[in-house]
């Protein structure tokens, strides 16, 4: 129960760090839609799910982004920092990464869709 607790002040920890640099930091350099397009996770939900940017809207999606990158950075390295050996730690934290980018990408990337053709 106290390993618990403590993976969870961590994560949580973590997260508001993350998230805090990223709203700081790093959208400050995207308030306009032009480079918002030049973002390499919006250039994978336009290709991937065909969505109409003039539908969706742009804050939505930047924050959303921004808070799906938040918890998957927060959560592999709570994780990879619970693990004492350093090559376990290496694989484990590269399958996580893959598990979380795709499968999050995935959920928002369909919810866009979804959103733009209602």
């Amino acid at each position: 129960m106290n390993t618990i607790l403590l993976f969870l002040k961590d994560f949580v920890l973590l997260f508001i760090i993350v998230l805090i640099v990223y709203f700081v930091f790093l959208n400050k350099k995207r308030k306009d839609y032009s480079k918002l397009k030049q973002n390499d996770e919006i250039k994978l939900f336009i290709a991937r799910y065909n969505l109409d940017m003039k539908k969706t809207k742009y804050k939505t999606v930047l924050n959303t982004v921004t808070i799906i990158n938040s918890f998957i950075i927060a959560f592999s390295a709570t994780i990879i920092g619970f693990i004492d050996n350093i090559i376990w730690s290496i694989l484990v934290g590269f399958v996580i990464l893959l598990v979380l980018i795709y499968s999050l990408y995935e959920i928002f990337g369909r919810l866009l869709k979804r959103r733009e053709d209602k």
